[in-house]
């Protein structure tokens, strides 16, 4: 059964936080843990930091389970301007940008501008990844050249080429 939205606010910035596709990357946490600490109530604390800061870390969550709206006028989430594709080493599909997930029938099932999809084939909520990928040991197929699978800033290393898109995914 899917977890509920949770969300958290400030007069300046609201942030979402989807549980069904978190996967621990744990960006946010070693980013700002005055804001993001899984072990406090509530592990979201907006107000611990400035909005910019906020919004900045939350758009560096690499699944989409983090979103943010700015109340005070500071800029809005966007898509970054070129969509990208990155295998992480045994681990998920990382895709960034205007992405529009969709059945083979053309349902669209999604709209964001992050998710992390399954490269393993074994999780509870495809096609998303659910971290199972760890417990089952799945390994890489690209091997040991594959590229790290936590970057500290996954846009820094900027898009990757890596073909067409899984299926499912419609490029913009």
């Amino acid at each position: 059964m899917p977890k509920r939205l949770q969300l958290y606010r400030t007069d300046a910035i609201e942030v979402t936080f989807d549980p069904n596709r978190c996967i621990h990357a744990a960006i946010c946490v070693r980013s700002i843990p005055a804001v993001f600490d899984a072990r406090a109530r509530p592990w979201i604390r907006p107000e611990a930091a400035p909005p910019d800061d906020v919004a900045r870390v939350v758009a560096r969550c690499p699944t989409g389970a983090l979103h943010y709206r700015r109340l005070d006028g500071g800029a809005s989430e966007q898509p970054d301007e070129r969509p990208s594709v990155r295998a992480t080493r045994d681990g998920p599909l990382y895709v960034r940008g205007d992405v529009t997930l969709a059945r083979e029938d053309g349902t669209v099932i999604l709209r964001d501008t992050r998710v992390a999809l399954c490269r393993c084939g074994k999780s509870a909520n495809q096609p998303y990844c659910d971290g199972t990928h760890r417990a089952i040991g799945f390994r890489d197929p690209a091997g040991p050249g594959a590229p790290p699978a936590e970057p500290a800033d996954p846009r820094a290393e900027g898009p990757r080429e890596a073909g067409p898109p899984p299926p499912g995914v419609v490029a913009p």
